[in-house]
């Protein structure tokens, strides 16, 4: 028997879910070597809040088995599923939800950005990749899983190959972290050895969004390498005025010091230096 009922559905949250991304991005920081160029926070798994309320009549058949649930719904409580594990980095029970959910849905672009994230978490680079490229032969644009793969192979020490999804992310002028995304590119350009085109980066970075502290002090030492005195000592100042100080400012501002005769300020930088990272004290050489 059929009968005809008119209903509200309740609306439905799109949860939100955030992951790092291996040994890469910190808070998506990256991490280099000494240099200590390091992508800031970067959500792996960034997703936008929305709900969605729908009324309409449905026909309610009575006896029988319920029809299949849309596909969509399907895919959504797979990746609930892997979400919960992955919050608890579980890699080894998010993985099969995350297959069942390609299997679903083989296009589903959060589905492939989650896996890829999980399989280089696990060491299986070539998978990772491979999941990455697929999400993005289906979304070019999606700003997800540009911001993982230039995480990625920021990572691999594929600076160049960074540089390619990196730049296309901050094209997106709609995307929410695209300060974030700016001092990004930033730091990869320069690993890839393209100071100036960091500077830019960096600069667009703090125009968006003046409170970033990793910005200004890549922009000190990138002018204090060029002789610019003046505007290493400004855009220090800026950094000083936002974060606390760690070593390698420590050793920046230490530089900047020696480099306009100031005696008083190199004294206290280089004790600052000993005693409280006095392992990277010794390699921190003032200009002669």
């Amino acid at each position: 028997m059929k009968r005809s009922i008119c209903l509200a559905q309740p609306a439905r949250l799109v949860s939100t879910f955030c992951v790092r991304a291996g040994a890469g991005w910190s808070s998506m920081g990256m991490h280099s070597a000494r240099v200590g160029a390091h992508f800031s926070p970067v959500w792996v798994g960034a997703l936008m809040l929305g709900m969605l309320a729908m009324s309409g009549c449905v026909t309610e058949i009575s006896g029988g088995m319920p029809p299949p649930a849309p596909t969509e719904a399907r895919v959504t409580a797979q990746l609930d599923l892997a979400r919960g594990y992955l919050e608890q980095r579980d890699f080894t029970r998010a993985r099969p939800p995350l297959e069942r959910a390609l299997e679903i849905d083989p296009n589903h672009v959060e589905s492939h950005v989650l896996l890829a994230v999980l399989l280089h978490a696990q060491g299986e680079y070539e998978l990772a990749e491979a999941h990455y490229q697929r999400a993005l032969r289906v979304e070019p644009a999606n700003a997800q899983a540009l911001n993982n793969y230039g995480s990625f192979l920021y990572s691999q020490g594929r600076f160049d190959d960074a540089l390619v999804p990196l730049s296309r992310l901050v094209k997106d002028t709609a995307y929410r972290a695209r300060s974030q995304a700016f001092e990004n590119l930033g730091l990869a350009h320069l690993r890839a050895g393209t100071p100036e085109a960091a500077r830019s980066a960096f600069e667009r970075a703090l125009a968006l969004n003046p409170r970033q502290p990793r910005a200004a002090l890549e922009l000190a030492d990138i002018a204090f390498r060029a002789g610019e005195q003046g505007i290493a000592e400004q855009r220090f100042a800026e950094f000083r005025s936002m974060a606390k100080q760690n070593a390698r400012s420590l050793c920046l501002g230490l530089k900047i010091a020696a480099a306009k005769n100031s005696a008083d300020e190199v004294a206290s930088y280089a004790l600052a230096l000993k005693n409280l990272f006095p392992e990277q004290a010794d390699a921190c050489q003032a200009p002669s």
